[in-house]
């Protein structure tokens, strides 16, 4: 039941049934974003329809593209990286670091001024990464913390390509600085420390640029002019992750989630399951616009403790981090997290608030610099915050399946970010 922004989640017998999850939200920023510098008629089909995504749409709109959005489908004209208007306000991200940090690329490339902002939580999370290269390719950025911090402001300019080697992985960051080589002259290598997920990789080369990818070496030609696409955006590999997480901890289950996409950048908390003692079984695997997809089916497991620390699984599973320390709060034993260091620059500190939420509900788990420590144990139930954070919110109402009591969450607005049909679908598998 609801009581005001508040949820509350009792425990069940058993979850059952066959599931679709709505498209990835990754992959919907990333469509949204080249079929805005494609020149012509792009189509989307199953968009993720979210806040995030939204805050993608309206900045590219407050740029002169148009979007039209029915359903879940959406058509966009493109004018060609050189085709956006200088916008009259300040551009908003809302909550997704991903508008900002690959909007600030595609800004860098517009030879007028601009002005980027977010919500509370936004203004709080780290830009220079970003910042930091596309200055170094010729763009002028300033704002707060020297461009650290939004708001920002961008004059862009006629970029260079450069050879440019990350200190941090990000997916975001290494999507920022390919679509303004797009917009640049020279060529553009970027060197990640781990490989993280190649959605926007798959995508060019969908729509006819040239992309070069060797292990964690990514390497394009500027100018390339992008084409239109014409694509169906897979299920979102971590909205589906929750269904899974909650069947693997369930007293009994039977789930059938449906066309999820599986890119194997994105895919590691299935190998986190699978290391813990979890039956996660693929099936039906197939490709659709670039991208792999496959129906998942996943049953109760005994789980035990583990150590996860290998960075390139940690870059391959770190939105799910919070829903695997909560698994593990199920699992014999302790199940050590490290260099996860990452999530302390979410949404919320999110190993700050996993802990925060474990213990409230009756868990020993202890906060490190770089990770949680975890010991399984009885989740008893009560109250938890979600700290204004869709994913922390979602993983503890996966907790709820097999606590003792009820958990209830705050905010659970929250998740709206990211998966607005998220309670409707977990209450078609709940069976009391």
């Amino acid at each position: 039941m609801t009581t005001g922004n508040q949820q509350t989640f009792a425990p069940v017998e058993k979850l059952e049934g066959s599931i679709t999850v709505p498209g990835d939200k990754s992959i919907s920023h990333r469509a949204l974003f080249i079929a805005a510098i494609a020149s012509g008629i792009s189509k989307i089909s199953n968009l993720l329809i979210a806040n995030d995504t939204m805050s993608t749409a309206q900045c590219l709109r407050s740029l002169g593209t148009n979007i039209a959005v029915t359903g879940t489908d959406a058509v966009v004209t493109g004018n060609g990286i050189s085709g956006f208007t200088e916008p009259s306000g300040i551009l908003d991200a809302g909550n997704s670091g991903t508008t900002a940090r690959i909007i600030l690329g595609l800004l860098s490339t517009q030879d007028f001024f601009s002005v980027l902002t977010g919500d509370d939580s936004l203004r709080t999370r780290p830009m220079k990464r970003v910042a930091i290269p596309l200055t170094a390719m010729g763009s002028i950025i300033d704002g707060r913390d020297h461009a650290n911090y939004l708001p920002v402001s961008v004059r862009g300019t006629r970029l260079k390509g450069i050879d440019y080697t990350m200190p941090a992985a990000s997916a975001q960051v290494k999507t920022g600085l390919m679509l303004a080589s797009l917009g640049a002259k020279g060529v553009m290598t970027i060197r990640e420390p781990v490989a993280t997920r190649d959605h926007t990789e798959r995508m060019l080369a969908a729509s006819g640029v040239d992309v070069k990818v060797s292990d964690t070496v990514v390497q394009l030609v500027c100018s390339q002019k992008p084409l239109p696409v014409t694509m169906t955006v897979p299920g979102d590999f971590s909205s589906a992750a929750f269904f899974i997480g909650a069947g693997i901890i369930a007293h009994s289950a039977d789930i059938l989630i449906t066309k999820v996409g599986i890119n194997p950048g994105r895919t590691g908390f299935i190998d986190i399951m699978r290391q813990m003692g979890g039956t996660v079984e693929i099936t039906n695997m197939r490709f659709e616009a670039g991208e792999p997809v496959a129906d998942i089916r996943v049953r109760p497991s005994n789980l035990k403790g583990t150590v996860i620390e290998d960075r390139r699984l940690i870059a391959r599973a770190i939105d799910e981090l919070p829903l695997v320390a909560v698994c593990a709060a199920f699992a014999q034993g302790t199940t050590l997290i490290k260099n996860a260091e990452e999530l302390r620059v979410k949404e919320t500190d999110r190993i700050k608030t996993v802990v925060d939420g474990l213990v409230k509900v009756g868990i020993k788990a202890r906060e490190f610099r770089d990770g949680i420590s975890i010991e399984g144990g009885t989740v008893r139930g009560g109250s938890v915050s979600s700290f204004g954070d869709h994913r922390i919110a979602m993983a503890f109402a996966v907790a709820s399946v097999s606590s003792e009591r009820e958990i209830s969450i705050d905010n659970f607005s929250a998740v709206n970010i990211s998966f607005p049909g998220f309670l409707p679908l977990f209450n078609t598998l709940r069976r009391a």
